[in-house]
Formats: C-alpha cells, sequence, structure tokens
C-alpha cells in the first residue's frame, strides 16, 4: 500500500532555521574518552526536511540533542533561529492516564496557554493529524499508527507551530517500530503536515528508502566519529537516488569495519 500527496513548493529563506559549525561531540576524559562527532559542519533552511543517515552507533541521535540544545557541544557551535525545538521518539511515550487531548495539551499547559486555548489548540493540531474524533480515548485504546499521531500533535504543539510561526520538529526513527503499512502511511501524514505548517524538520533514519521518499535533502554520517561525508539534494529520480545513497553507505560501513 502506497499513500501518495501532492505537494506545493515553498519557497524557503536563504537563512539558516539551524546551523552547525565545525562541532564535534566527545564524551569522557583521558583513554576512556570517546569522539562521537568530529567538525560536523550542517545549515538546514526554515521550511526544510533534512533527513540524517547512517549507521547505527554514528552519532545521529547525539547530534540531535545538540541541535535541541539538551546538550552542548565540546567544540564548534550551534545556532539556532527557529521557533523552540521539540523531539518525537521511536516510542510514542504518552502519558497513560491522560486522553489524546489532554497528551497533547500538555506543552500547551507548561507553555502556560489559558484552558480554552489550550482546548482549542489540541484540537486543531488532532484534527491535522486525523484524530479529531479520538479526543477522548485513552492511549491503550488507541493502536500503535494513532499513538504516533498523538505523539506527533504533541510535538507540533510543544514547537509553537501555528500563531508564532512555524517550528523545529527533531525526530528519532519515529516509525521504526510500526509495522510496514502504518509506517508509510504515516510518512505519507507527515509529508502533508510539514507542507501544511511548514515546519523544519531534521529526521534520523538509518533507512535509506524513508530518508529518500521523505526530504528535501538526505545528509550521510560516516560511522564514529560521525562527520558528513556527503549531501543529495532529492530530486525526482528517487529509485537512482537510493541505488546511490545504498551503494556509499555500504562504503562508509565497510571502510568501519576494515
Amino acid at each position: 500500500m502506497t499513500a501518495t500527496i501532492e505537494q506545493t513548493p515553498r519557497p524557503r529563506s536563504a537563512a539558516s532555521a539551524v546551523r552547525l559549525h565545525g562541532v564535534g561531540k566527545i564524551f569522557g576524559t583521558g583513554a576512556a574518552a570517546v569522539t562521537a562527532l568530529h567538525e560536523i559542519d550542517l545549515d538546514v533552511r526554515p521550511g526544510e526536511f533534512v533527513c540524517l543517515l547512517g549507521a547505527s552507533g554514528c552519532g545521529k541521535s547525539t547530534l540531535l540533542n545538540l541541535i535541541a540544545g539538551l546538550d552542548e557541544p565540546t567544540t564548534g557551535s550551534v545556532t539556532r533561529t527557529a521557533a523552540r525545538p521539540s523531539f518525537m521518539f521511536q516510542e510514542a511515550a504518552l502519558l497513560p492516564w491522560l486522553t489524546a487531548a489532554r497528551n497533547v495539551e500538555l506543552p500547551l499547559r507548561l507553555g502556560g496557554l489559558s484552558r480554552a486555548a489550550r482546548h482549542r489548540r489540541a484540537g486543531e493540531l488532532l484534527e491535522l493529524v486525523r484524530l479529531g474524533g479520538m479526543h477522548a480515548r485513552r492511549p491503550h485504546e488507541l493502536s500503535g499508527g494513532m499513538r504516533q499521531r498523538v505523539s506527533l500533535a504533541r510535538a507540533l504543539a510543544a514547537t509553537g507551530t501555528g500563531p508564532d510561526g512555524p517550528g523545529l520538529l527533531l525526530m528519532d526513527e519515529p516509525f521504526a517500530a510500526l509495522d510496514a503499512i502504518t509506517r508509510d502511511v504515516l510518512q505519507a501524514e507527515l509529508l502533508r503536515i510539514q507542507a501544511a505548517t511548514g515546519i523544519t524538520i531534521v529526521f534520523v533514519t538509518h533507512d535509506v528508502r524513508e530518508a529518500v521518499r521523505l526530504a528535501d535533502r538526505v545528509v550521510l554520517l560516516s560511522s564514529r566519529p560521525g562527520t558528513v561525508v556527503r549531501e543529495w539534494a532529492v530530486d525526482d529520480d528517487r529509485e537512482r537516488l537510493h541505488g546511490e545513497i545504498t551503494a556509499r553507505l555500504r562504503q562508509v560501513i565497510t571502510s568501519h569495519a576494515a
């Protein structure tokens, strides 16, 4: 099953939503130190969908944490001009005692919005992710795909997307635990939602086909220490691009194993 969506190209500013210059990250000290990232240079434009691709352990998740401001780089600088970022993970991580609507309202409540404003915005976001009739359901009453939709709505609420302008969404393999059909549908839904909101997305994956389907640009990281090996702008010839990126990824993995 393949869900399709028409997208209207959006003009993008030349300014960066996120800029990383010479970023390195070392964990530990002395002989026990581990260099996770080395000399990362990356610009993400407002409204752009960038996929970070690489083998397990190459530092993709560490890079997301640096972009989010959850950790500081050891070297280099991270500059973020987009609205506040939010995360979406492989697990939905919903609060089981709250309804879908209340889970979406949580970051709005922490942000100081009134009850009426929270209720209205949560309703809008649940409609956006096609769960308008599920606002009173608790997580155990929802399928895995539905829980991820609620998680996406909550992440969008946390970014400030809406009257304050598009935000920054950081996604760490959010569909990896889903079955193939649900993953396919949610990938198409994510494209629809990005087209509707103009949000900037940085998306971590190890799946080349997923990266080529979703991204405006694919960034390949080397094995540890992670650094940018190459970038590709995604064009209409996705099958050719899939083959090219897969071959380059295999080279990266093989050279590391050697």
